[in-house]
């Protein structure tokens, strides 16, 4: 483990806890605490070694399919153990412990469903799964992981199962030796009000966990961004307690009066300024936390200058610094927020695409500047801040930036640099698509401290978005062993010596290919191992061999000068008996070994044997000449390997045995060295309002020797410097302005007599000005002093504004004009596919970025998404981007109605008059007819769904034909001859018949894809799932199903009509609103494209008492009509103005143009009896006929993930027969299906009906009213659920499999075979109201129904004699149900 640099408090209160408790090459969170991303020594990772064939893979785990790792892995150590682990968690929501040696996996547990990508169309920065995408932290002190883990409530906010607004964030907390819950965990997070706006709360579904967690006391913290820009969001920075189980801190980005805010959540009105920073933590710095943030909607400054301490409350693409306060709320201390963020917020330059990395500040320190920061973002620049003084806004000289320095990388950077604080002190950046560069601290003649280009990598990295954190590691923190790593999308590992060679390039060491890692990663580093990610789930080991057959020293011969050598002895015991020591090599001529001075023959183990290495500098010669042909010799530390080979006596040990010699090499005269070899300022834009016309970088004058150094002189040519007749032009300076060539300024070089002592170093700023318009400049810039001579390469280029134009694709193959950018695909059977083309063109004089892109990915998407038109990716002057877009219907149930989709790409680029596009693509999903069909070709049958066989009795009953050639068509004609009105296709090659309403507990959205078997006969259509999955069909003649309800079509009706009554609410007229202002405001119902209906308004505004139905497909609740809403008269819908007809259901009105036909609660209509029909033509879509006669039973209804019942448009009854009947009369088998009656009851508007203990729901009975000792001792125990559905139906279909079912706490549902005998029924109160039993509580799911209580369970026993199916159900001889 490695503590980077700590500031007092932090490092005394963390020393105490973890003095005994971690293993030093433990890496139990996402690097060190600051950032600096500098991991210290204690890993053992040695050059020599990782760079040597002893470095290799140690072994590869697989996952599962899709499973992807956005958290990096930890690893720990259990003091109780010894035994280090490697801890995994993914966006499935699986979390794992492997043996860090092994591989082999320890403990795996799925932590609930995970939140769809399928939720956000046109948001594929996450594909398939979000569950857990930050990086969880262990505490050493406890053993304790905690994390945040993104799933559904079902029902939550919307109905259904899953949705949009029904995801959650759960904070875990799991004991890492057994992956168990910690008692009082997992908390919900969600619903908890900013602490520094009121106006704002926690919404789950919308916003996105990524960065990596860290820990500040008993308290941790992370930040949250947004999907993709999408939805009402902003920006939070939630703690949790973690003694008092509970959240003490939400700070929000967006806040105050000039931040934007809306409960309408669908609709970006938070504000942004999401904290996400390509996943890495905040930086922790004492009590303080430290982030930046991306775009953001408010703009509280205005445009004028104020201070980082302003009390500025709108921070998007801004640096900020938090103070966590005693009670652990957040209040901000400083912030910085560039000269130009507004135009960055327009661009989609994401400031806080980087994070921030706090460097070491007993190195990285300058005149008045005791602490320093690093940032970067999407802007293509990186930030060079003090720690304690951020900036502010316009700060600086004429309204710029108060920072350190600007670093212009012309790329975008994500994920942060890393930092190396020896030799002299390093930063590493890579942009993307760029190499990675290296930067070395310098200052300038004030002490000043400054970066300056000191070597870049000779690859590239990825040109898309995913480029990893640059990571540094040394061994046991010596000089010289520094290893630079870092994930690549493309390139997977790569790893380089960290400190640039002479020629000014990173050296390359050669790794085990590990594939393209996932985005945003690091390597996590254990005991001389390495754990990575790739981007298909993997998670591999790379490490050196444990069967070392030698312990040998390394060497470090310290300052050794040039023209002398000095000599050191390596010692080694061998750890086997080894046969013979063959020989030895070294990496560098220099260090010089004789084999002769190795022991002869035979090594027993145990053995100790010297020999010397001597370091020769005899014969170098320091010639530092700026045109010599010769490599030139400089000064500073040295490394490289000394390889030992042996033949051992004992099989399965190495025989290549690698170890460093590391030294400096020191000039005893005066040394010059000149950095960078190349100071690119890249290309400026001329000519854009608010773009400078100008770029500053440093380039640094060093003395490498041991003597004082004067400057002599400066000069500059534009000829090559070879040319023996070069034009050179001395450089002179005029009103403190030196001239460096054409275009090339600096205001601080060294004035000529200038003595730079030993080892000190002058930074340079260099100002490159397009003096003479649009083009290329070049100056060989030379040094002259008595130390040697040097240049440098000054270039740079001007050129105006790029100009992006966008166009898609026609039919024909031609374009449409720009602007139109809607691909209109129209009708596309299943497994058609239809093909667009896009393309992003620039006609500007500069490159184009694109700064965001978010490709679709659905049934509509684009052919590469990661690759065509990618976030990152420039475009050259008269260059295109292209991408193709696909249409292609998968391949589904049969008899749908054809559904119109769309989707959307959003691209944005640097071009800032261009702006934000979205690129619309619509068609149509035709479906696929088979069966029965009216006279229009349409089909009868209408598929219904995916339901899961769930106990001894058959969904559907009849067999349509025996086992064998089947699909959808041939079952439903089957069961069409046979007159039922249900058809199912199963396990391929199975078809059945009924007329048995499917319960809705067994039903499976198929987003799940639960019924995904081929049918023998057509491999292209679904015929059920395994685990007894079913395809079902139903007939449309007598239910009509819509969504989530099914609403009953009244005989005979023929057109849209308004709906006058429906379950328990009324209509009450058509009511016109002012625009802008809603009619109902306490709930907006989010309804998917072409599903509203009547009965899905109704069951999305439950408890509400008005519920209004708008504009085809919009939904709204309240309590309360508004006043500035007013009534229409009349019944007419034309004349009224509500006359849209239902997006979902063609036979109904559904509002207009800001009109809304309102439903009232009957109960709270004015107190008058009324004489209510019970014929089926008004029948409530919720509520059906039971066994219990009279009784009427209410189900929830529910949403499209969870249908409820179907409403019969049968009139006449039908006959009655229980499960355990079956018959060749498809009418005998419609019990629930019937809603015979012609009696009117009177009834007032206050219902007055007396809940009841159900006696009896085929096939089961109630024997009672049971307590319960405690939470640890249940009556029931083989399963549970709870829900705000429950009843006793709901119960009864989840415990289908099982004896016995009771109903607790109103919610919960329990299952077992056997009754605990601790528990006992109350027998003595058993006769007497519920009141005094106990089992009192009104069902969640039905008020009108018991069950049970705080620890009383309304208990149910299932008759002994079950109908059989395939296979059979009895009681063995212990009493339980076993299934042959």
């Amino acid at each position: 483990m490695h503590i980077s640099y700590l500031y007092p408090a932090v490092l005394l209160q963390l020393l105490v806890t973890l003095i005994t408790a971690i293993a030093p090459s433990d890496s139990y969170r996402d690097a060190d605490l600051g950032q600096s991303s500098y991991l210290g020594g204690d890993h053992n990772m040695d050059p020599s070694v990782v760079d040597s064939p002893q470095f290799g893979q140690l072994w590869k785990v697989a996952m599962n399919p899709k499973e992807k790792f956005y958290a990096k892995p930890l690893v720990y150590t259990p003091p109780s153990t010894g035994v280090q682990l490697v801890f995994v968690a993914s966006s499935q929501n699986w979390i794992r412990t492997l043996n860090a040696k092994t591989g082999a996996i320890i403990k795996t547990r799925q932590l609930g469903n995970p939140f769809l990508q399928t939720e956000m169309p046109g948001c594929g920065d996450i594909p398939d799964t979000i569950g857990i995408t930050g990086t969880p932290i262990i505490d050493p002190a406890t053993d304790i992981a905690y994390f945040y883990v993104k799933t559904y409530i079902p029902n939550y906010r919307v109905p259904g199962t899953n949705g949009l607004f029904n995801g959650v964030y759960y904070f875990y907390a799991v004991d890492i030796k057994t992956l168990e819950n910690i008692p009082g965990y997992p908390i919900l997070v969600d619903g908890v009000v900013a602490d520094n706006d009121k106006r704002k709360y926690f919404v789950g579904g919308t916003i996105l966990q990524r960065p990596s967690l860290v820990q500040v006391g008993n308290r941790i913290y992370t930040g949250f961004g947004g999907h993709c820009d999408r939805f009402n969001y902003t920006g939070h920075i939630v703690g949790v307690d973690i003694n008092a189980k509970k959240v003490v801190a939400n700070w929000v980005v967006e806040a105050g009066p000039g931040s934007p805010a809306s409960t309408d959540y669908m609709y970006g009105a938070g504000g942004g300024g999401g904290v996400w920073q390509g996943g890495i933590p905040l930086a922790v710095d004492g009590n303080r936390l430290m982030f930046v943030t991306g775009n953001g909607a408010g703009h509280e400054n205005l445009g004028s200058p104020a201070s980082g301490q302003s009390g500025c409350q709108t921070l998007g693409e801004a640096a900020i610094t938090l103070e966590i306060q005693s009670d652990g709320k957040l209040e901000v201390r400083d912030y910085f927020q560039p000269y130009d963020y507004i135009n960055m917020d327009g661009g989609d330059q994401d400031f806080g695409s980087g994070g921030i990395s706090l460097l070491d500040p007993t190195v990285f320190k300058g005149t008045g500047v005791r602490r320093m920061a690093l940032t970067s973002g999407k802007n293509g620049k990186i930030y060079v801040l003090n720690a304690d003084n951020l900036g502010g806004y316009k700060q600086g000289p004429g309204g710029t930036d108060l920072v350190l320095q600007t670093i212009v990388t012309n790329q975008a950077v994500f994920g942060g640099s890393g930092s190396y604080p020896l030799e002299g002190g390093y930063f590493y950046s890579t942009p993307v698509g760029l190499p990675t560069s290296a930067y070395k601290l310098g200052h300038d003649g004030s002490g000043k401290p400054q970066f300056t280009l000191a070597g870049v990598s000779p690859e590239r990295s990825a040109g898309r978005v995913g480029v990893g954190v640059p990571t540094i590691t040394t061994y046991k923190g010596r000089a010289g062993t520094g290893i630079l790593w870092l994930t690549d999308p493309d390139g997977g590992l790569r790893a380089w010596y960290a400190v640039p060679g002479p020629d000014q390039k990173l050296k390359p060491i050669k790794l085990p290919q590990v594939k393209g890692a996932n985005k945003f990663q690091r390597p996590v580093f254990g005991d001389t191992r390495l754990y990575v990610t790739d981007n298909e789930g993997s998670l591999y080991c790379l490490g050196s061999p444990v069967n070392l057959p030698l312990n040998c020293t390394s060497v470090d011969f310290g300052d050794v000068p040039l023209g002398s050598s000095k000599t050191m002895n390596v010692s080694c015991k061998a750890i086997i008996n080894i046969s013979s020591v063959n020989g030895m090599t070294t990496g560098d001529p220099t260090f010089v070994v004789k084999n002769s001075s190795l022991p002869q023959g035979a090594v027993p183990q145990g053995t100790v044997f010297t020999f010397p290495v001597t370091w020769d500098l005899t014969n170098t010669t320091v010639r530092n000449d700026a045109n010599a042909s010769y490599g030139t010799t400089l000064p500073g530390v040295k490394s490289t390997p000394l390889t030992l080979l042996t033949t051992n006596a004992v099989a399965g040990y190495a025989t290549v045995f690698p170890l460093s010699l590391t030294g400096n090499q020191v000039s005893q005269s005066a040394y010059l060295s000149l950095t960078p070899i190349t100071v690119d300022f890249g290309g400026i834009v001329i000519g854009d309002e608010g773009e400078a016309e100008t770029n500053s970088l440093t380039f640094t004058i060093s003395n490498l020797g041991r003597a004082p150094m004067t400057v002599l002189g400066y000069a500059y040519t534009d000829d090559e410097t070879d040319e023996p007749d070069a034009d050179f032009t001395n450089s002179t300076m005029t009103d403190g302005v030196w001239d460096l060539g054409e275009g090339f300024s600096s205001e601080n070089l060294p004035e000529l007599g200038t003595i730079l002592q030993a080892g000190e170093s002058r930074s340079v700023l260099a100002t490159f000005e397009a003096v003479e318009g649009t083009g290329e400049y070049l100056a060989y810039f030379f040094i002259y002093t008595d130390g040697g001579n040097a240049f440098t390469i000054l270039e740079g280029s001007a050129s105006t504004s790029p100009i992006a134009s966008l166009q898609v694709g026609t039919e024909e193959g031609g374009w449409q004009p720009e602007s139109d950018i809607t691909i209109r695909f129209g009708p596309a059977n299943q497994g058609q596919e239809f093909r667009r083309k896009v393309r992003l063109c620039n006609k500007g004089g500069s490159t184009l970025l694109i700064t965001k892109s978010k490709p679709p990915v659905g049934i509509i998407r684009s052919e590469y998404p990661t690759i065509d038109l990618h976030e990152g990716q420039s475009i050259p002057v008269s260059g295109c981007g292209n991408a193709t877009v696909i249409f292609k219907p998968p391949y589904g149930p049969l008899n749908q109605n054809d559904r119109p989709v769309d989707d959307t790409w959003t691209l944005n680029t640097d071009d800032l008059n261009f702006g934000v596009h979205q690129i619309l693509m619509t068609g149509t999903v035709k479906s696929r007819i088979g069966g029965p069909t009216y006279p229009n070709g349409t089909a009868r049958y209408q598929y219904l769904g995916c339901y899961q066989e769930g106990g001894p009795t058959r969904l559907l009953p009849v067999a349509g034909y025996p086992s064998g050639a089947n699909d959808n068509a041939k079952c439903i004609n089957a069961c069409f001859a046979k007159g039922y009105a249900f058809a199912g296709t199963e396990y391929r090659k199975e078809c059945w018949c009924g007329n048995g309403q499917p319960p809705a507990g067994l039903y499976h959205p198929e987003a799940q894809g639960r019924c995904n078997y081929e049918c023998t006969s057509d491999a292209t259509q679904p015929c059920g799932g395994d685990n007894g999955h079913i395809s079902v069909y139903y007939d449309s003649t007598k239910f009509v199903a819509n969504a989530s309800t099914y609403d009953p079509k009244a005989p005979g009706q023929t057109g849209p009509e308004t709906v006058q009554e429906i379950g328990d609410y009324k209509y009450v007229g058509c009511y016109s609103e002012v625009p802008g202002q809603r009619a109902l405001t306490g709930k907006t119902v989010t309804v998917p494209a072409n599903m509203n209906s009547i009965g899905y308004c109704m069951a999305g505004c439950t408890g509400f008492k008005y519920f209004g139905v708008e504009y085809k497909n919009e939904c709204y609740c309240g309590n309360t009509i508004y006043q500035s809403a007013t009534y229409v008269p009349g019944d007419d819908p034309d004349s009224t103005g509500c006359n849209a007809i239902c997006a979902g259901n063609q036979t109904q009105y559904c509002g207009g143009g800001w009109k809304q036909n309102i439903y009232q609660l009957k109960s709270t209509l004015p107190s008058t009896s009324s004489s209510i029909s019970s014929a089926s033509s008004t029948l409530s879509s919720s509520s059906f006929s039971s066994s219990l006669g009279s009784s009427s039973i209410t189900t929830p209804s529910l949403s499209s993930s969870i249908p409820p019942t179907l409403s019969s448009t049968t009139t006449t009854s039908l006959p009655t027969s229980t499960s355990t009947q079956t018959t060749s009369s498809p009418l005998t088998t419609m019990t629930t299906l019937s809603t015979s009656t012609s009696a009117s009851t009177s009834t007032s508007t206050t219902p007055t009906s007396t809940r009841v203990h159900v006696p009896r729901m085929s096939p089961w009975t109630r024997i009672g009213c049971y307590a319960e000792i405690s939470r640890s001792v249940r009556a029931l125990n083989s399963t549970a659920t709870n829900t705000d559905l429950m009843s006793v139906e709901y119960c009864a279909n989840f415990c289908a499999a099982y004896a016995y079912m009771g109903m607790q706490y109103a919610r919960e549902c329990y299952c077992g075979n056997g009754i605990n005998p601790q528990s006992k029924e109350l027998t003595a109160l058993e006769g007497n109201p519920p009141e005094v039993g106990g089992c009192n509580m009104p069902c969640k799911g039905n008020t009108r129904q018991f069950c049970g209580a705080g620890y009383r369970i309304e208990m149910y026993k299932k008759d002994e004699v079950v109908t059989q199916r395939r296979r059979s159900w009895w009681k063995d001889e212990r009493g339980e149900w076993v299934r042959g």
